[in-house]
């Protein structure tokens, strides 16, 4: 009895510009294949799994080869004996988790940028302020949309929108000794005091940490091969 390993490949990556495709919500739409292709960088690993295996088309993407690489991991663990739909849902549950606890997985990023400053014990005492607004820019200076920042120890967070803008508003109040605002990606990891003093904090620079992949994504689902 031969058992194959669900996987997920993509076979012949694609060269195409993903900057120069016309912009869509959610995806990309290629000229040259005439195809849209998903962004999957902003997804999960439970996301991208049950959308190409509910999928009745072939599914053109994007993502990371970390990504990749770790959504395979996850196809490798799945228990064999479980509903594959019941353990998508699990995975949904527990990938929050993940993310934030990456040192414990097995699969870890190869690189990891971080852009840090020490916090300087002679700042001026903060004022009362409501919110904090801020831009997160790539190292070309352009916006950075879906990254996802928390302030350490809060459960204070925010994405970015199309404009790498981004606004935390204090709802509960604020502890100011909480003064690191950290980036959860998994293309990029940075991090930044935050000033209490001005509502606007200063624009974060980020550079990418993994190298992209693009093309038709193939989904191979686990097999018990009967071998004669």
């Amino acid at each position: 009895m031969k058992n194959s390993q669900a996987q997920i490949t993509i076979a012949e990556p694609c060269s195409q510009n993903w900057d120069e495709m016309d912009k869509r919500e959610g995806f990309n739409f290629c000229q040259a294949c005439n195809k849209c292709v998903i962004d999957f960088t902003g997804y999960s690993n439970a996301e991208i799994i049950k959308t190409l295996a509910s999928s009745s088309s072939e599914i053109c993407g994007r993502l990371t080869q970390n990504q990749l690489t770790q959504l395979n991991y996850h196809l490798v663990i799945a228990p064999a004996n479980r509903n594959w739909m019941k353990y998508l849902g699990v995975l949904a549950i527990g990938v929050s988790i993940f993310a934030q606890s990456a040192s414990a997985q097995a699969i870890k990023p190869s690189v990891v940028t971080t852009v840090s400053k020490k916090l300087k014990s002679d700042e001026k005492k903060p004022f009362k302020i409501k919110k904090i607004t801020g831009r997160i820019l790539d190292a070309d200076k352009k916006p950075l949309e879906g990254i996802r920042l928390v302030i350490l120890n809060t459960r204070y967070y925010a994405v970015t929108d199309q404009d790498g803008k981004y606004e935390i508003r204090f709802t509960n109040g604020i502890d100011i000794k909480n003064k690191a605002l950290s980036v959860k990606s998994i293309r990029y990891s940075a991090e930044m005091p935050i000033n209490y003093s001005a509502e606007k904090q200063q624009d974060l620079i980020l550079e990418k940490q993994d190298s992209m992949i693009m093309g038709k994504m193939i989904y191979t689902p686990k097999k018990n091969d009967a071998k004669l």
